[in-house]
């Protein structure tokens, strides 16, 4: 009886992990391009640059570095974006899951994300950018700490909100130039 019981949890484990395998979106263009040399130019916040692929434990990942001096370490597999903590805990997670379905949520950080729309669209100076993906980030530790971020097919993050930043309670950041597989984008 015990045998029967372990088998049919082990079988109900492997259809539900197929299962929402197929219910994942199918992700027909670049939301976060990956190539050296692909800068974004933030209003505020200064400029994000990819500057090379360095290989962490037999892992390939694409070294950011901003104007402020931190790197951060990208990889995508299986249209979702992971990023790379060099910390003493050495730990990987996934920030960003592109072909999830509205409401799903995931653990990241010390709190969860959540994508809330498919179609956003942001309006940046003249120019409307749609189909942009609209991920929110909650922090539990931090009360009524939360920000948003969104992605914009073939630009990658085109607009992100930050709390408690440039000594306001609320900003949003909005892409000012970006430079992507070698082509400059300016948003006016």
């Amino acid at each position: 009886m015990k045998k029967l019981l372990v088998i049919s949890l082990v079988i109900t484990a492997m259809l539900s992990c197929e299962k929402d395998d197929n219910h994942r979106m199918n992700v027909d263009r670049d939301y976060f391009p990956l190539q050296i040399g692909n800068q974004w130019n933030f209003e505020l916040a200064g400029k994000d640059s990819i500057i090379d692929i360095t290989k962490i434990n037999g892992v390939e990942y694409f070294e950011f570095v901003n104007d402020f001096g931190t790197t951060s370490y990208y990889r995508k597999q299986d249209d979702r974006i992971y990023v790379k903590s060099l910390s003493k805990e050495n730990m990987e997670e996934m920030k960003f899951d592109l072909a999830a379905n509205i409401d799903e949520t995931w653990k990241y950080g010390p709190g969860y994300v959540t994508l809330i729309s498919r179609n956003a669209t942001i309006s940046i100076g003249d120019m409307l950018i749609d189909s942009c993906l609209q991920f929110n980030f909650l922090n539990n530790d931090l009360i009524d700490y939360g920000s948003t971020i969104w992605l914009a097919p073939g630009i990658g993050i085109i607009q992100r909100t930050c709390q408690e930043c440039f000594g306001s309670s609320f900003e949003t950041l909005k892409l000012e130039t970006a430079r992507i597989n070698n082509q400059l984008i300016e948003f006016k």
